[in-house]
């Protein structure tokens, strides 16, 4: 019993599709029910046509009665083989584990039927069945398909010839009016009927006997050339149903390693996006200067980052950095880069020493090649002084509050981090004045490219922030965010665009 289970389920498993297959079994039924009613209404319309002799499918009379009674018997029978099973089907969607076999096994059995209303092989209709088959990209469901439809379609080709047979030998057959009926002349005719002994066992000189068997011989033999064409065709529809379903399992691997780096790269963008300080105002509790931040990154994560934190109760430290190169790479750099300078700073390193150890970190083992543009700033709250280092990154822009304008603070630039491991960084000083703010950027702004192939450039930014210097630090970099997006218009966003603004308020005393 359990030896008999067990082939049951072998079997069962073997027209079973795996999980690869299950949408593309869902859309496959609902081509194949859409097919089976546009075949339906071809059929209709061949057939009205057939009978109203516009078209003519035959070269004689007699061919031309062949197809007006093949069209009769499928518009009848096509209506519950073709047109009621793919509505059913369509109600359901498509979705159930039955609707294939269903569907294929009507669509077999109306093709099969029109050719044995014609008495003889029509090679494509045979492989119609086979056809839509290999749209489930299953291999065991097309071999099953083309072996049932040959079965039907040899069957069905051997009963239209018998049948036709023997309701001609029941006959007495007057040559003559068969010959105008079927517009030969009765010795064509006569001889076409000596041709078909093969189909008959003769009795006597007169009568003749109908045998099934001779005619399934015949009727084999007669079609060899077709059944070639069959199955090598068939063949072929295997060979491409095999393919399909490896397209299918790759495009779902494809699929799913599409969704897991989306999901990796939802979780490293949180991750980023939680490293950066975001809650403004950062430092509610000093009145002493007033500071914002924002990061756009051009792909899920980015490779730029900046940073704000309090070395001591007198100090502030400002970081804008740019990595090369763009996405999780990039990211994970940025996040160790970050980590290094902001936990070297707290040790009570000085600007340029804060660079010079951590440039020897990123030196060591940076197989990536990758590199960072970067300035750091501490401010002295009681003085206003700002001591900095510019590790090859862009300008800064200075707005004054005495000269009430905004200008780039010019300065030689270091040489970028992780590069040479001895590199020695030089630090400058800057005194702002209570009212005076600075802007740190990256590239990303400045070389934002508009949809007509043009940068946003210093110039555009130099006068939008003159042209709004009354607007306070969170307003002022939402703005210059605003005017880029305005520039690009459709173009895309090709590089991260990343600010901070400090406004120095007051002087700290004591």
């Amino acid at each position: 019993m359990n030896k008999v289970k067990s082939f049951f389920s072998k079997y069962k498993k073997n027209f079973e599709t795996g999980d690869v297959l299950k949408d593309n079994e869902k859309r496959a039924n609902v081509f194949t029910s859409i097919a089976m009613i546009v075949f339906y209404i071809v059929i209709l319309i061949a057939g009205v046509l057939s009978f109203a002799g516009i078209i003519n499918f035959g070269i004689n009379r007699s061919l031309d009665d062949s197809w007006n009674k093949m069209f009769r018997i499928l518009m009848i029978s096509g209506i519950f083989t073709l047109f009621i099973p793919a509505l059913i089907c369509l109600i359901f969607k498509g979705d159930k584990k039955w609707v294939k076999w269903f569907l294929m096994i009507f669509l077999i059995i109306s093709f099969a039927v029109a050719t044995g209303s014609i008495s003889y092989s029509i090679v494509l209709m045979m492989m119609i069945p086979v056809i839509l088959s290999t749209r489930y990209n299953y291999k065991n469901f097309t071999i099953f398909v083309t072996i049932i439809t040959f079965i039907a379609f040899i069957i069905a080709i051997c009963i239209g010839r018998y049948y036709l047979a023997k309701d001609i030998m029941n006959k007495d057959i007057d040559f003559e009016s068969l010959s105008e009926y079927y517009d030969i002349n009765s010795n064509e005719l006569s001889n076409e009927i000596e041709e078909m002994n093969p189909y008959f066992n003769e009795l006597d000189n007169s009568e003749y006997e109908v045998d099934f068997l001779v005619t399934v011989k015949q009727t084999i033999l007669e079609n060899m050339p077709n059944i070639i064409v069959y199955i090598i065709a068939s063949l072929i529809c295997i060979q491409v149903t095999k393919h399909g379903k490896r397209m299918i399992e790759k495009q779902k691997e494809l699929s799913e390693e599409k969704t897991r780096t989306e999901s990796e790269l939802n979780i490293a963008s949180q991750i980023q996006k939680n490293i950066l300080p975001s809650k403004f105002p950062a430092f509610p509790e000093y009145t002493e200067f007033d500071i914002y931040a924002s990061m756009t990154p051009a792909k899920e994560v980015g490779g730029d980052f900046y940073d704000m934190f309090l070395i001591d109760e007198n100090h502030l430290a400002i970081l804008i950095a740019d990595v090369s190169g763009k996405g999780v790479p990039a990211s994970l750099i940025m996040m160790t880069a970050k980590s290094l300078i902001k936990n070297t700073a707290l040790s009570g390193n000085s600007a340029e020493n804060v660079f010079n150890i951590v440039n020897r970190f990123l030196c060591d083992g940076n197989t990536s090649n990758h590199f960072i543009t970067a300035w750091f700033g501490i401010l002295d709250l009681k003085t206003g002084v700002i001591e900095y280092v510019n590790a090859g990154h862009n300008p800064p822009v200075i707005y004054s509050k005495k000269e009430d304008k905004y200008t780039f603070l010019k300065s030689n630039p270091n040489l970028i981090l992780a590069i040479m491991d001895d590199t020695e960084y030089e630090k400058n000083e800057i005194a702002l004045d209570i009212g005076d703010k600075i802007l740190l950027y990256t590239d990303g702004v400045t070389e934002a490219t508009s949809d007509k192939d043009e940068l946003y450039g210093e110039n555009r930014l130099l006068k939008f922030l003159n042209d709004h210097k009354e607007e306070s630090v969170t307003d002022t970099i939402k703005g210059i965010k605003q005017d880029i997006d305005r520039f690009i218009g459709t173009a895309e966003q090709f590089d991260d665009i990343t600010m901070l603004e400090v406004l120095l308020k007051e002087i700290k005393e004591g």
